[in-house]
């Protein structure tokens, strides 16, 4: 018996080692996606599209990162079904762990014409010459 209970040892320590390899699960995501979209998992994909892999430790914690408040709070409601998926997917016994990166959501956001012409006007010299100058404001 203790022969088996090594082999299973062995194999557990073989396997966390293959968890933490973040880079060949990076490599795959994209199939993953294609595999949860095609199990009519759409909406599920389509927020994982926002989404991407950050780290995974050595005991099987896979973070996975949003920059979409919406897809974030979307995914934490189905985190069972996603890891399920996850695990089934890759064949390791992942945990998932989600998580909102406000700073990436920020820049990502699409921005207003009167975003645009603020920053044109904090940015371009000429502008803050015309503005310091004559008084003058951006009106689109």
């Amino acid at each position: 018996m203790n022969a088996g209970s090594e082999h299973k040892g062995v194999t557990s320590v073989e396997g966390l080692e293959r968890v933490a390899d973040l880079d060949s699960l990076k490599v795959e995501w994209r199939q993953f996606l294609d595999h949860i979209s095609r199990k009519t998992q759409n909406f599920m994909a389509t927020h994982l599209q926002s989404c991407e892999l950050e780290a995974c430790s050595p005991n099987g914690v896979l973070d996975i990162v949003c920059c979409r408040k919406f897809s974030y709070e979307e995914l934490l409601q189905d985190v069972a079904i996603l890891q399920t998926e996850v695990s089934d997917f890759y064949a390791l016994p992942l945990k998932l762990r989600i998580l909102y990166d406000a700073e990436k959501d920020a820049c990502t956001k699409e921005k207003t014409v009167f975003t645009i012409f603020q920053e044109l006007a904090d940015k371009n010299e000429v502008l803050r010459f015309l503005i310091k100058e004559f008084g003058g404001e951006l009106v689109y």
